[in-house]
């Protein structure tokens, strides 16, 4: 470690550790969660709620407390109660303007209230569903800039993200050599997953994560 942290000119440290801003372990995640969320509690008691009108606390939901867990959410798949948890403060101060209420202070239910306005929502960001949306982001740079240091390593994100950015993404092979061959979607928009699941099935996750369409043509043609 002495001869690491002399040749990288670095500190040494362990986990839990904080860098950039967040929170790294070798195990799950909980206590190192509890200061974002306080983050977010530490907001309420300054807004003198109690002055202010439904449509003035949303807004603040809305554009404030919803913003602070984004660099977060941008970088760390969080647990369920950390998502819920944030909620149910959002929940409170729109309601009745305080971090803690029972379920018989909302007038509406809060799935409603998180849908966008043109549908009868309050516009109020699903947390969940926008962490998966700014974690695309990994995957897009990951196809786009393959030449980044953490390019080709297992990136700890939620299944449902990497639903959205296949269903989302049309690959062109080109070359051949950032095209995954199982599940980049090339055959016309679809990939080898949709196609032939069964085929798909018996095939390691190692191949899955690294064998590239030009790769494989080789094997084929010899």
């Amino acid at each position: 470690m002495e001869t690491i942290s002399t040749t990288f000119q670095c500190t040494t440290s362990s986990f839990p550790t904080i860098y950039l801003g967040l929170p790294i372990s070798d195990k799950k995640l909980r206590c190192d969660l509890l200061s974002w969320i306080e983050k977010v509690a530490n907001k309420l008691p300054g807004w003198k709620a109690s002055m202010m009108t439904l449509a003035g606390r949303a807004v603040l939901v809305r554009f404030i407390l919803t913003a602070i867990p984004i660099y977060l959410l941008l970088a760390i798949k969080v647990p369920k109660w950390f998502i819920r948890t944030i909620d149910k403060i959002r929940r409170g101060f729109l309601w009745k303007g305080r971090k803690d209420i029972n379920g018989g202070s909302c007038l509406v239910a809060w799935e409603k209230v998180m849908t966008p306005i043109d549908l009868g929502g309050l516009g109020i960001h699903n947390l969940d569903i926008m962490g998966w949306a700014l974690q695309m982001r990994w995957f897009w740079i990951e196809k786009t800039k393959p030449d980044r240091p953490w390019a080709g390593l297992v990136v700890p994100l939620h299944p449902n993200m990497a639903a959205m950015f296949a269903i989302s993404v049309i690959t062109n092979v080109g070359n051949g050599l950032n095209t995954l061959f199982c599940t980049d979607g090339w055959l016309h928009g679809r990939c080898l997953e949709d196609l032939a699941p069964n085929v798909f099935s018996c095939v390691p996750l190692k191949i899955r994560r690294t064998r590239a369409v030009l790769r494989l043509c080789r094997i084929i043609l010899g």
